[in-house]
């Protein structure tokens, strides 16, 4: 599903992601059930668009490395976002008001399947073109914490996806909510009222283990009723513990 809308000089798209908030769409404060989120400076928006436009889709990552971001499969699969395309990583509380950080390449999972995402490997890294400066976040090797989770995305904050409504895309907002189940290589995290929306495809969910905040799931997939009712429940990450070999190869 793709949503275009303008945006501070450029004009994204959601793709493939999840998120969601009030049905009116008018709490611009919310990821879903969440607030504007002017910290976690590591946690950017990568932005897929078609050399010269202006038009594309939007995803989440995670610095990882001085020149690796943490994100979904389906952020950078050309069977999704379409091929040819051009990378951009832009960074801060809101998209587009600081100069983006320039992509060299992109790599998926291979195992990753778009029509069958139960089956996890929704998982990849993007190489920046230079090493940033931002800090890299730490990512769990082991089982998962017991406590709350924190997600962070720049998607949808609303659970109504229609032109004309105001969604919020290309704000970084944060929500806290909990586990609501896990099977070895995903996790599904949140509710109704606090969960992932299109456009946090690929970011991060964060929970303190062994008293460090660290990444243990990227956001993956969630429920939709129909193409204009989004995000309506609970949404899954791919754990990023089951994947860590993928991970440390291309960080």
């Amino acid at each position: 599903m793709i949503k275009t809308l303008a945006t501070l000089g450029i004009s994204i798209a959601v793709t493939g992601c999840l998120v969601g908030d009030p049905a009116d769409g008018s709490n611009d404060e919310n990821i879903i059930g969440g607030v504007t989120d002017n910290g976690d400076p590591s946690v950017v928006l990568i932005f897929a668009h078609q050399p010269g436009q202006s038009a594309g889709s939007v995803c989440t990552g995670s610095v990882i490395s001085a020149t690796a971001v943490l994100t979904a499969a389906h952020c950078v699969d050309p069977r999704v976002v379409g091929s040819g395309n051009v990378f951009e990583v832009f960074t801060g509380t809101v998209a587009g008001q600081t100069p983006p950080l320039a992509v060299a390449s992109t790599a998926f999972d291979p195992a990753f399947d778009v029509n069958n995402l139960t089956a996890g490997h929704d998982i990849a890294v993007v190489k920046l073109a230079a090493a940033t400066s931002l800090k890299p976040l730490p990512f769990n090797r082991g089982p998962l914490g017991a406590g709350p989770v924190r997600l962070v995305g720049y998607g949808l904050n609303t659970h109504v996806d229609i032109a004309g409504i105001p969604n919020g895309v290309g704000t970084k907002r944060t929500v806290t909510t909990t586990i609501a189940s896990a099977t070895p290589t995903l996790v599904t995290i949140g509710s109704l009222g606090a969960t992932t929306c299109h456009g946090d495809s690929g970011g991060p969910a964060f929970q303190v283990i062994n008293g460090q905040e660290v990444i243990i799931g990227t956001t993956s997939f969630g429920p939709d009723l129909s193409a204009q009712v989004v995000c309506i429940g609970a949404g899954t990450d791919t754990r990023v513990d089951a994947f860590q070999a993928f991970i440390d190869a291309h960080k």
